[in-house]
């Protein structure tokens, strides 16, 4: 009985961390070529642990402004847009954090307690991906991603290889018409 509800939490730490987290860590790449960005980069390894760990403080406070915009905006009968301002402040905010990590986590390593938490996560996240490699569901479902993965590689091959847009629509053209 109690098998389901750990599967589903295995499934959302291990999609959390595989999925999620690696989209905010290139989302925060691109974000690192921002010039301020890129010298806030330079700055990181140079402060002690503690002040690093006060940085994480940084996209808090600078996305507060933009969530109360944003419920300002579905309060005035705007609520797509409102969603929207959300969603894109979340994932800046995830992309800055992850971002953030990257860098400080040699520095954040000096910290005796964050090397407890660090050691009890890469723990329970080694737990959570054994239990789902265990899984039936899991493997197959990992099957049917790596096939679909597969197709959309062959599709891009077969039609875009050697240009862009309007040669794999001449390809798709030749290809359909026997």
């Amino acid at each position: 009985m109690i098998r389901a509800p750990l599967l589903v939490l295995a499934f959302a730490v291990v999609l959390f961390e595989e999925t999620i987290w690696r989209w905010a860590r290139a989302l925060g790449g691109v974000l690192a070529r921002i010039p301020i960005l890129a010298a806030f980069e330079r700055l990181v390894p140079r402060l002690d642990a503690r002040s690093v760990l006060a940085l994480f403080l940084i996209p808090i406070g600078l996305l507060i402004p933009v969530k109360l915009t944003a419920l300002w905006l579905i309060g005035t009968g705007h609520p797509i847009t409102g969603v929207a301002v959300i969603i894109a402040a979340k994932m800046v905010g995830s992309a800055f954090s992850a971002r953030l990590y990257t860098i400080a986590e040699p520095r954040l390593l000096e910290l005796p307690l964050f090397v407890r938490l660090h050691g009890v996560v890469t723990r329970l996240l080694a737990r959570a991906h054994a239990y789902l490699d265990a899984s039936p569901i899991w493997q197959a479902a990992r099957r049917t991603i790596a096939r679909a993965k597969q197709s959309v590689r062959d599709f891009r091959t077969r039609y875009f290889a050697g240009g862009g847009l309007s040669v794999a629509l001449a390809n798709m053209r030749r290809r359909f018409r026997g």
